[in-house]
């Protein structure tokens, strides 16, 4: 019996303009959640889309299933935010809409934390290239690495995968990081990351099954600036003891 005050697993799925498969990659979050006889809540996070996301959503909901909107777009970084602050979850994971990332993970993310006490589980795209049933254009591969190596070199730490969108947190890792976080746009990985290394939080990385969607809502190109400004912010941030 569903029980709001005793949730094993928060599930917090952000979404712009997805209206094409936010509904059916719900239930598909639903079933798999079912399965596996958890306790759970899945919390929908509309970001400011301006096509029928929001109502697919609303179609969603029910006793285990909150949706929670807002009409400006502000970012994946705010959306995710948004969404963990709003859960209730000893474990709490984001994922993203478009279900890149295999929900086979879920069971080893949440195995990993109880048996190795770990605060942050970071998916692993990087590890096991084999495991990517579509690869990504060339342009995205080479300004990811660009973004990895900047990142290590903002956290001084070497992670091996700072973007994947599949992150879990315990709840105490989760109330420390999101309520001190400061980037809202695509660099906001690396801050949670910042946070997670500056609180002494354990981090583990576990390598993922992910296919790459060519209509993702993510544009590396557009958005390589933005990112840039965000690392270098989380950077002087550190700096300042911000974060502490």
């Amino acid at each position: 019996m569903f029980n709001a005050n005793d949730i094993f697993l928060s599930v917090i799925i952000p979404a712009f303009n997805e209206e094409k498969r936010v509904r059916d990659n719900t239930r598909a979050v639903e079933q798999k959640c079912d399965a596996m006889r958890l306790n759970y809540e899945i919390i929908l996070v509309n970001d400011g889309s301006v096509d029928s996301t929001l109502s697919r959503m609303q179609e969603c909901a029910g006793s285990r299933i909150k949706v929670l909107s807002y009409e400006k777009n502000r970012g994946k970084g705010f959306a995710v935010r948004h969404g963990m602050l709003h859960a209730a979850g000893r474990y709490r994971l984001f994922m993203d809409a478009d279900l890149s990332t295999s929900l086979d993970a879920m069971d080893k993310f949440l195995e990993a934390m109880r048996q190795d006490d770990y605060d942050m589980i970071i998916g692993d795209r990087k590890s096991r290239p084999g495991d990517h049933t579509v690869k990504q254009p060339w342009h995205r591969r080479f300004l990811g690495k660009g973004f990895i190596v900047l990142s290590r070199w903002c956290v001084g730490k070497k992670i091996k995968d700072f973007t994947c969108g599949f992150k879990m947190f315990n709840r105490k890792a989760a109330d420390i990081i999101f309520k001190k976080q400061q980037i809202l746009n695509w660099a906001f990985d690396t801050d949670l990351i910042a946070i997670a290394l500056i609180h002494d939080l354990r981090i583990g990385e576990i390598p993922v099954t992910w296919n790459h969607h060519h209509d993702s809502a993510v544009r590396p190109m557009r958005n390589v600036f933005t990112s840039l400004a965000g690392l270098l912010k989380i950077k002087w941030n550190i700096l300042q003891g911000v974060y502490r």
